[in-house]
């Protein structure tokens, strides 16, 4: 039987090898980490992801309990600064590592224009970071892109003086995803490891954190069926006018849903999400 962390790492190379084939080759995911930390949401998301004042973001809720005026933090994969813009308003200082150029300069523009001055921005790959250590060091839905887990693991542990929180879902972000992979190239490609697999490979450790679950969330993808169909898009690779464009457009006629708050997708599950923690 293969580790947990043999596991994870077959997982996470199955997925980006199928998605690329089902794709006719082109890589990646698609999932736009740097731009959304992974949730989903389309742009309506990312106008609200760095508002202070949300009270609707349990994550974030939770940080704020554990989060004061003496607290440093770390975000690693901070993307557009959806916990740090809102975490600056607490923090004595709030580091972001952050490999997307694109993701620093919108959150640096976001910290200059509200005239945040206590965060510094880094952009570097979390392997080759160099910072300094923090209270708290924030993961949030970045790991189930991280096939190598434990020295990225490790690392995090390292740089904690008071603890590690990690924030995941109990499925990956892009299992929304499926039904329309299904539609329009027959089949889905392996999805990513989620929290499950997370305690897995940190049990294997001998790391034992504390799990904190969330109440589900209904999954939206956007306000309006044209940026919900350019965001499917763009994660599937689908070409405008081709044979996957048609077969996109008829799997979003059968699988969308108007609600109140935005489109959802039928047959998907609400969307869980849990932080588990610990003290090195």
């Amino acid at each position: 039987m293969a580790s947990a962390l043999t596991a994870w790492l077959e997982q996470i190379n199955a997925h980006e090898h199928e998605s690329a084939a089902l794709r006719g080759g082109e890589g990646g995911h698609g999932h736009e980490h740097g731009h959304g930390h992974g949730h989903g949401g389309g742009s309506r998301a990312l106008v609200r992801q760095d508002n202070p004042d949300r009270t609707d973001d349990p994550v974030l809720n939770a940080l704020f309990k554990v989060v004061d005026a003496f607290t440093t933090v770390l975000d690693v994969g901070g993307g557009t600064g959806r916990y740090a813009i809102p975490l600056a308003s607490r923090a004595k200082h709030v580091t972001v590592v952050e490999p997307s150029g694109g993701s620093v300069e919108v959150l640096e523009s976001i910290a200059a224009e509200r005239g945040i001055a206590n965060i510094t921005t880094i952009q570097s790959d979390w392997d080759t970071a160099e910072v300094e250590h923090a209270d708290i060091v924030l993961c949030s839905v970045v790991l189930h892109h991280v096939p190598d887990a434990e020295p990225f693991i490790l690392k995090l542990a390292q740089k904690a003086t008071g603890q590690v929180m990690i924030a995941e879902m109990v499925e990956f972000p892009g299992i929304i995803e499926v039904p329309f992979w299904e539609r329009v190239y027959g089949s889905a490609p392996t999805p990513l490891p989620g929290l499950p697999e997370l305690l897995n490979v940190l049990w294997e450790m001998d790391i034992y954190p504390d799990v904190t679950m969330f109440p589900p969330k209904p999954v939206l993808l956007d306000d309006d069926k044209a940026a919900a169909a350019d965001q499917l898009r763009r994660r599937l690779s689908v070409k405008a006018g081709s044979t996957e464009a048609y077969r996109l457009e008829s799997a979003m006629t059968e699988l969308l849903q108007e609600t109140p708050d935005g489109l959802t997708i039928k047959g998907v599950n609400p969307r869980r999400q849990g932080i588990v923690s610990w003290r090195p």
